[in-house]
């Protein structure tokens, strides 16, 4: 579950995670876009309906399935990708909010499964990034940190309601470095 500081960081992800076969779960969208599906294709991909776009019946229905598309797919031991804001951040910070997916999920995954936090840092106020401020840099320090923790995100799955969940989760993603 990463982060999302910019529209650039899941090519980013990828690239670093060449070798693991990831399934993410990917915005409509992108499934529109001729040169993006055959690629979301063939990464077996999760359509996740714009509901800001468009309510129908269908699409609600669907949204509310994605948590258990999402576990089903754990279940079947696909690798699962996605991003708990379900957006590209919009200020420097991650925020989460009230979004219900990453703790539903969270609160009844597979005992098997592996949770990995991504946290990617260098990114917030590039030209990839939907800030208003953005900063042309030839060189940037791009940081991406993979951190398995099954054990603190199933217990504060566990023992949190959904907001507090999503605190702690913007805590990690939003944390400065060197003080952990």
């Amino acid at each position: 579950m990463p982060n999302h500081p910019a529209f650039i960081d899941p090519l980013l992800l990828f690239a670093e995670c060449w070798d693991i076969a990831l399934c993410p779960m990917v915005d409509e969208r992108f499934f529109r876009n001729r040169l993006f599906l055959p690629v979301l294709q063939m990464l077996d991909s999760v359509v996740v309906p714009d509901l800001e776009k468009s309510r129908r019946r269908e699409d609600v229905a669907q949204a509310q399935q994605l948590t258990t598309i999402a576990l089903q797919s754990l279940q079947a031991g696909k690798d699962m990708i996605f991003y708990p804001s379900g957006h590209v951040a919009l200020v420097p910070r991650e925020v989460i909010g009230n979004r219900r997916m990453a703790y539903e999920v969270c609160r009844e995954i597979p005992d098997e499964t592996e949770i990995i936090l991504v946290r990617t840092t260098g990114l917030e106020d590039s030209l990839w990034s939907k800030q208003k401020t953005k900063r042309l840099c030839l060189r940037r320090k791009v940081k991406i940190e993979c951190v398995e923790m099954t054990a603190e995100v199933k217990q504060w799955a566990k023992s949190l309601d959904r907001r507090s969940f999503n605190q702690r989760l913007e805590e990690w993603y939003n944390h400065e470095e060197g003080i952990e």
